[in-house]
C-alpha cells in the first residue's frame, strides 16, 4: 500500500472506510450520516484514519488510532475490531460501482468533484441564473404581506419565480450528493420536498403583518417546524434513552452545513455602496470583533468548561454574522456538527435585540447613523440587521442604509478569521498527531499503521472553508461583470435566493433537536446560553461606544 495520510476527524461507518488514501477533506460534509450534534457526547473521541478517496471501495481491514481527552487525561488505545459488515442494495451497488468507473475514466473531476466545492458551484450557478433573470426583467420572489387571508400573499406574479426556483434548488443538490456518492442519495427527492414544504410554510407564516412586525422571521418558524416533526417521527425514546434515527430519505436531504454554506456564497457585496461609509464601517466592525472573539471564547473555555472547539463557533457566530461565521468556523476547526446548538440559541434569542435595541436608540435620542451602525455591529445576521434598522424607522433610511453597509463590511470578516483559525487550529492538531506519532514506540505497530504527520500545508487546505472563496469569487463578478443599473435588483435577487437556502438549514437544524435529548443536554444549553448572553452583552455596549466615535464625533 502507497504512502496514507491520517487526520482527525469522527469514526467512520464501515460502509465509508476504504483502502485508497487520498487528499483530506473536512466540512461542510455531504458524506457524513450524522448531522446530530446532540446524537453524540459533547467530547467526542478524536479518530485517526485514512481518508477515503471518491467514490469509495469498500474494505474492513482497518486501523483507528483514538485519542479520547477528558478534563483531566488523556489516553491512546488502538482498536483493530472490525465493524459489522451492512447488506446494501444490488441496484445501488451497480449505481455506485458506475459513478466510480466513469470518474476514475476522467481524473480530472477529481479536484473539482468535491464536497468542499459544491457550495461554490450551486452558489456561483444561481448567481448567473439571477443575473440573467435581471437583465431579462424577471423580479425576485416574495411573499406579499397578508392579515387574515393567506392566500393574500400569493396573489400576483411575485412568487412565480418559485416555480422555477424551488426545483432547481433540489436538482443540484441532489447532483451535489449523487456526484459525491453520498449513503441513500436516491431518495434525496423525498426529504427534500419535505424540507422545502417547512421552509414554504416558515416563510409564508412570517409574512403574516402581526407576525413581521414581531420580528418572528422565517428562521424561527423553520427550526419549529422542524423541531416538531423529528420528535412527532421520533415517537418513544429507545431502551437506551436515545432517540430514533430519522429514516435515511429524509436524513439525506438535512444537509444544514451545505445550505448556509450556498448562501454565503450568494452575499453580494456592492463596493460602490462600501465606499462613502467604508473608513467608519471598518471601525465599527473590525477593531473590537477579533479581540473579543477570541477573549470570549477564552472565557466560555476556561470559566464555563465548554469545549473549545463549540466556545469558538458560539462566540464567532455572535460577534460576527450568526450561522453563516458558525459553519464557517465549524469548517476551519473541524467540528463536524458542532455549530447546530449555537445556531439555533442565535436564531431564538436574537429576537430581543431586534425589538430592543431600536426602541432603546429611539428613547436616548441616537441619531440615525449611529444607530444604523450599532445595529449592524451588533445584531447577528443581515435580515435582521435590516429589520432592527426598519423598526427604527428614520425618515430617510439612513439607518437601513448604515446598518447595512457596517453588517457587509463585518461579513467580510468571515474570511480573513476563517484562514487565521484554520491556520492556528492546524498547527496545534500538527502537534499533537506528532506526538502521537513519538509515543508509538512499537515499531511493528509503526509499521503496520503507517502513520506519517500530515504537512502542515496539506492539513491547512483541508481545513479552508472553500465556500468562502466562492463568496469572495461572488463578490468581484458581482462589481466586475454586473451592470451598474442591475446591481441593485442583482443583490436583492441573490439574496433571497440565498434565503431560501438559509431557511431550509434552519429546518435541518430544527430536525436534529430531540426534546428529551435537550433535558438530557440541559447542563450545555444552559452554559451556552449564557456564554450568547455574555457576548451579546459585551458586543452591544463596544459596539455602541464605537458607532459613537465613528459616526458622531467624526
Amino acid at each position: 500500500m502507497t504512502s496514507q495520510t491520517f487526520v482527525r476527524q469522527r469514526t467512520l461507518s464501515s460502509g465509508d472506510i476504504h483502502s485508497t488514501p487520498a487528499p483530506l477533506s473536512i466540512a461542510p460534509s455531504l458524506m457524513s450520516d450524522d448531522h446530530n450534534s446532540l446524537d453524540s457526547p459533547a467530547s467526542q473521541p478524536i479518530q485517526l484514519q485514512t481518508m477515503p478517496s471518491r467514490p469509495p471501495l469498500t474494505s474492513h481491514n482497518s486501523m483507528s488510532i483514538s485519542i479520547a481527552s477528558s478534563s483531566s487525561s488523556t489516553h491512546f488505545h488502538i482498536d483493530e475490531s472490525q465493524p459489522p459488515l451492512k447488506k446494501k442494495d444490488t441496484k445501488q451497488d451497480d449505481v455506485s460501482n458506475g459513478l466510480q468507473t466513469w470518474t476514475q475514466a476522467h481524473p480530472w473531476l477529481m479536484g473539482w468533484n468535491h464536497e468542499d466545492w459544491w457550495p461554490c458551484w450551486i452558489g456561483l450557478f444561481f448567481f448567473t441564473l439571477v443575473s440573467i433573470s435581471v437583465h431579462h426583467g424577471i423580479p425576485a420572489a416574495h411573499f406579499a404581506p397578508w392579515s387574515a387571508n393567506p392566500f393574500e400573499s400569493l396573489a400576483g406574479k411575485s412568487n412565480l419565480a418559485l416555480l422555477i426556483l424551488a426545483p432547481a434548488q433540489g436538482l443540484l443538490v441532489f447532483l451535489a450528493l449523487w456526484s459525491v456518492n453520498t449513503s441513500h442519495w436516491q431518495q434525496f427527492y423525498k426529504g427534500f420536498l419535505v424540507i422545502y414544504s417547512l421552509a414554504f410554510l416558515g416563510k409564508w407564516l412570517a409574512a403574516q403583518k402581526n407576525i413581521k412586525s414581531a420580528s418572528l422571521g422565517d428562521s424561527i418558524w423553520a427550526i419549529l417546524f422542524g423541531a416538531v416533526l423529528r420528535n412527532i417521527m421520533a415517537g418513544a425514546p429507545l431502551p437506551d434513552g436515545r432517540s430514533k434515527p430519522l429514516p435515511p430519505w429524509l436524513k439525506v436531504a438535512q444537509q444544514t452545513e451545505l445550505y448556509i454554506a450556498i448562501s454565503l456564497v450568494l452575499l453580494c457585496i456592492d463596493i460602490a455602496v462600501l465606499k462613502p461609509l467604508a473608513p467608519r464601517a471598518l471601525f465599527v466592525s473590525w477593531i473590537d470583533t477579533p479581540t473579543l472573539f477570541v477573549l470570549v471564547a477564552l472565557v466560555g473555555t476556561t470559566w464555563l468548561r465548554i469545549d473549545l472547539q463549540t466556545s469558538m463557533i458560539m462566540s464567532g457566530a455572535t460577534f460576527i454574522c450568526g450561522s453563516s461565521a458558525a459553519i464557517a468556523l465549524s469548517a476551519s476547526l473541524g467540528a463536524g456538527n458542532k455549530s447546530d446548538l449555537p445556531i439555533a440559541i442565535i436564531s431564538v434569542f436574537t429576537i430581543p435585540s431586534i425589538i430592543a435595541l431600536p426602541y432603546i436608540a429611539k428613547a436616548v435620542g441616537i441619531s440615525a447613523k449611529v444607530a444604523g451602525a450599532w445595529f449592524g455591529g451588533c445584531i447577528d445576521s443581515t435580515g435582521a440587521v435590516i429589520a432592527a434598522a426598519a423598526i427604527y424607522g428614520d425618515s430617510g433610511n439612513v439607518a437601513v442604509e448604515t446598518s447595512a453597509v457596517v453588517k457587509m463590511v463585518q461579513n467580510v470578516l468571515i474570511g480573513p478569521i476563517s484562514v487565521g483559525v484554520a491556520a492556528v487550529w492546524t498547527q496545534r492538531e500538527e502537534r499533537r498527531m506528532r506526538a502521537l506519532h513519538n509515543s508509538l514506540q512499537d515499531e511493528t505497530l509503526r509499521s503496520k499503521t503507517d502513520f506519517k504527520p500530515v504537512p502542515y500545508r496539506t492539513l491547512l487546505w483541508s481545513r479552508f472553508p472553500k465556500f468562502v472563496l466562492g463568496f469572495v469569487l461572488t463578490a468581484v463578478l458581482f462589481n466586475t461583470v454586473v451592470p451598474a443599473q442591475d446591481r441593485a435588483q442583482v443583490n436583492t435577487f441573490s439574496f433571497m435566493v440565498g434565503e431560501w437556502f438559509s431557511t431550509m438549514s434552519f429546518v435541518s437544524i430544527g430536525l436534529g433537536l430531540q426534546f428529551h435529548e435537550l433535558r438530557r443536554e440541559a447542563r450545555m444549553l444552559l452554559k451556552l446560553t449564557t456564554l450568547y448572553a455574555l457576548a451579546q452583552l459585551v458586543d452591544i455596549m463596544s459596539t455602541f461606544g464605537l458607532a459613537y466615535i465613528a459616526f458622531e464625533m467624526f
